[in-house]
């Protein structure tokens, strides 16, 4: 314990002696470059990971708010007899909610224009329904289940110019001959997401009405769709699998991950060029800090060789070097890591940095912080400086004290 203290405490007084009395201008500029190198490549580093953590999550927290978890369709998008393959279902998923579902591609006439929808009917009304739909006007239910309105995206109400009593016209097909159908029919409420995409397709009305209109039996649907209890969601992937298997031809299944698998497609195709690029910088800085070490040794030669006639062991001038590197690289790297959870703090709260949902699925820049990001980028910092340091440290070891007493 005293002989560290007193190792630390000789560092110290080196330091002050010999790096930061008398620093000439390109000396001191040196050090300013390295630190903010290093700063600035693990804030980014730092930064990178955060923001792909946070799309991650939640994009997948969204999904898992705002859509079913499986939906179970028949090839050629052929309607059936729903009441037999819900209750089976629910026999093979127990807890699970599985609603029944009237869908078909449709066009969307408002006052801004004409827009590609997906009609969208459940035996769930959505005011009950478990998928959490947020009313931003009106009210996300309809009048009855054969009343002729519609719950629109938030997103889609902004490009069709609707507010809630407008009147729009729908444009479908009904039937197995697929024949044209022209409906008019009110918004009864606009509701959000989160997920642009989702607001942008989805259109909610009546499951009776949907019947209606596209002129299908009362016992029929296209599809069914499962909501899995908490303790199942894990195995979302097995779930539309086994669904698929128990139903046999000509029905097939299909998990949140293949529902949405550009938004994960996506994600993951960021998750590795983006934090190798910007790792790059971190080595850039390494130089930097390299740089800062060689000028030490040259401008503090004749100091260097004086310690060492002094009695001072060659190795303890070493380990001051590497000392040099870490602890620059140390702060360096804790302070761009702070910064980067200042910043992560207050998108989160006042979301300063506004993004194209039609892009990137969310609106604001989604961030979160894992406790072992800011651990593993500092720990590449400081072993990335320990690299840096050798090279000096054998510089000093290899010179004379000669060389060095008439080293000018």
């Amino acid at each position: 314990m005293g002989a560290g203290a007193g190792l630390g405490g000789l560092f110290r007084l080196l330091d002050r002696r010999l790096t930061r009395v008398g620093e000439q201008g390109f000396f001191r500029f040196s050090r300013v470059v390295a630190f903010g190198s290093v700063f600035l490549g693990s804030m980014a580093l730092t930064l990178s990971l955060a923001i792909l953590e946070g799309f991650q999550r939640t994009l997948y927290e969204q999904a898992l708010r705002f859509t079913w978890h499986v939906q179970v369709r028949m090839f050629g998008g052929r309607m059936f007899a729903y009441d037999g393959v819900v209750q089976r279902l629910k026999q093979w998923f127990p807890g699970a909610i599985v609603a029944a579902v009237r869908e078909r591609e449709a066009l969307l006439r408002g006052k801004g224009g004409i827009e590609g929808v997906l009609l969208r009917a459940l035996t769930i009304p959505p005011e009950r329904s478990p998928v959490m739909l947020q009313a931003v006007e009106g009210r996300c239910g309809f009048a009855s289940d054969t009343a002729a309105e519609l719950l629109l995206g938030q997103a889609l109400a902004r490009k069709l110019g609707a507010q809630v009593g407008d009147t729009l016209i729908v444009v479908t097909a009904s039937g197995e001959g697929l024949q044209p159908v022209f409906q008019r029919f009110r918004v009864a409420g606009v509701y959000r997401s989160g997920l642009m995409r989702y607001e942008e397709l989805y259109v909610y009305l009546p499951f009776a009405r949907a019947g209606t209109l596209l002129r299908v039996p009362e016992f029929a649907a296209t599809g069914v769709d499962i909501l899995l209890p908490g303790s199942q969601i894990e195995e979302l992937r097995s779930a539309a699998a086994r669904a698929e298997r128990e139903l046999g031809f000509p029905f097939y299944a299909l998990s949140l991950y293949e529902l949405h698998q550009p938004i994960f497609a996506w994600i993951e195709l960021q998750r590795v060029p983006i934090p190798l690029v910007l790792g790059l910088m971190s080595l850039v800085a390494v130089f930097n800090v390299f740089t800062f070490l060689v000028l030490l040794v040259v401008e503090r030669t004749s100091s260097l060789a004086i310690l060492q006639v002094l009695g001072m062991a060659g190795k303890w001038l070493r380990a001051f070097l590497l000392w040099q590197g870490i602890r620059l690289s140390l702060w360096a790297a804790v302070a761009g890591c702070v910064v980067s959870l200042i910043f992560a703090v207050l998108q989160t709260r006042f979301g300063i940095i506004r993004l194209q949902g039609a892009l990137y699925y969310v609106d604001t820049l989604p961030v979160a912080f894992v406790w072992w990001h800011p651990i593993v980028v500092i720990a590449v910092a400081v072993l990335l400086a320990v690299g840096a340091s050798v090279l000096p440290t054998v510089l000093v070891r290899r010179l004379p004290v000669t060389a060095l007493l008439h080293f000018r």
